[in-house]
C-alpha cells in the first residue's frame, strides 16, 4: 500500500516555511544593507586616505571652493590620489549622471573646511593645523542626486553657498550644512536635485531623501583627520563654524545671524543632547 501526504501535512510544512521565510528574509535584508554600509564607509576611509595626501602635498590645506578658477570640485581634485571613480559613490546611491563623462558623487564636503576663514566665499582652503578637534569635525557626509566630472570643467557640486555665484561655483563639490540656504531653494540647486542622506542633523528639517532609506536611518561620514565612522542624525550638529569652542549648535539664531554648528570642546545641541561630530572647526 501506496503512503502519501496528506493535505493538512503538506499545509502544515507549507506553513511552517512561509513563517521561517517571515522571519529569515528581513534578516536577508538587513545583512545587504550592512554590507552596503560597510563598503560605503569603506569608500569614505579611502577618500580620506586621498584627502591626508592632498594636505600634504598642498601645504596642509583642504581643498578650496574652486581649483583656480577652472571650477575642478572637491572630487577633481581628490581623483588623483585615488584614481578610481567607484570610491565617489555609495552602494545605496541611485543617482545617476546627467552629463556625459560625470560620475556619481555620493558626498558632500563640508564648506566650513573649504575657507581660511569664517567669511564664506574666500576660495582659499582652510588649514588642518586651523582644525580645534580634527576627529569630531565632520569633512564629508552623504548625499544623492550629485555627480562630477575628474576633467574639471564640467564637475558639478552638490551645493551653491552663494545662490548669486552660478558660474563661479559649478564646480564646488560642497554642500551646505545648515538649513535655508540653497539646497533646492536656488534655480542650480534645484537642477541638480542633491539631497542630504543623512536624515535631519541636529534636530533641522533638511531637504534630505526619505527617512530611513539608506543605512537604517544613518549616514556614514569622515571626519577631518581621515577616520570614518556611522552616526545617527541625532548625534550629528550642522551649521556654520561656531563663533567659540564652548558655543552649543544654535538651529534658531538671532534675527540676521546664521545657524551656527556645535564648538568642538562642548559637543552639544540646542537641546542640550551631546554629538559625536560637529561641522565646526572651531
Amino acid at each position: 500500500m501506496k503512503k502519501g501526504f496528506t493535505l493538512i501535512e503538506l499545509l502544515v510544512v507549507i506553513a511552517i516555511i512561509a513563517i521561517l521565510a517571515a522571519i529569515l528574509f528581513p534578516v536577508f535584508a538587513k545583512v545587504r544593507e550592512k554590507a552596503r554600509q560597510t563598503s560605503c564607509l569603506s569608500n569614505e576611509k579611502q577618500l580620506g586616505l586621498g584627502f591626508i595626501q592632498y594636505v600634504q602635498d598642498n601645504d596642509e590645506t583642504f581643498p578650496k571652493d574652486s581649483n583656480g578658477g577652472f571650477e575642478n570640485g572637491w572630487a577633481g581634485q581628490i581623483y588623483p590620489y585615488v584614481k578610481s571613480t567607484g570610491v565617489f559613490a555609495c552602494p545605496d546611491d541611485p543617482s545617476k549622471p546627467s552629463v556625459a563623462g560625470a560620475y556619481t558623487l555620493s558626498y558632500g564636503m563640508n564648506t566650513n573646511l573649504m575657507e581660511a576663514a569664517p567669511t564664506h566665499y574666500s576660495e582659499a582652503g582652510a588649514t588642518i593645523a586651523a582644525q580645534a578637534a580634527p576627529a569630531s569635525t565632520v569633512l564629508l557626509f552623504e548625499v544623492q542626486g550629485s555627480e562630477f566630472n575628474n576633467g574639471g570643467t564640467a564637475a558639478l557640486g552638490v551645493n551653491f553657498t552663494n545662490p548669486a555665484e552660478t558660474a563661479s561655483t559649478t564646480g564646488r563639490g560642497c554642500i551646505d550644512n545648515f538649513t535655508g540656504y540653497g539646497l533646492g531653494s536656488s534655480p542650480e540647486n534645484t537642477a541638480f536635485g542633491a539631497k542630504y542622506a543623512t536624515g535631519n542633523i541636529g534636530g533641522w528639517a533638511l531637504n534630505t531623501i526619505p527617512a530611513g532609506t539608506v543605512h537604517t536611518s544613518g549616514a556614514n561620514y569622515l571626519a577631518a583627520d581621515g577616520h570614518a565612522k556611522y552616526a545617527l542624525p541625532n548625534n550629528v550638529s550642522g551649521g556654520y563654524s561656531a563663533t567659540g569652542p564652548n558655543v552649543a549648535q544654535i538651529v534658531v539664531p538671532a534675527s540676521g545671524n546664521p545657524p551656527t554648528a556645535s564648538g568642538t570642546g562642548i559637543m552639544q545641541l540646542q537641546t542640550g543632547s551631546s554629538v559625536s561630530l560637529t561641522f565646526s572647526p572651531i
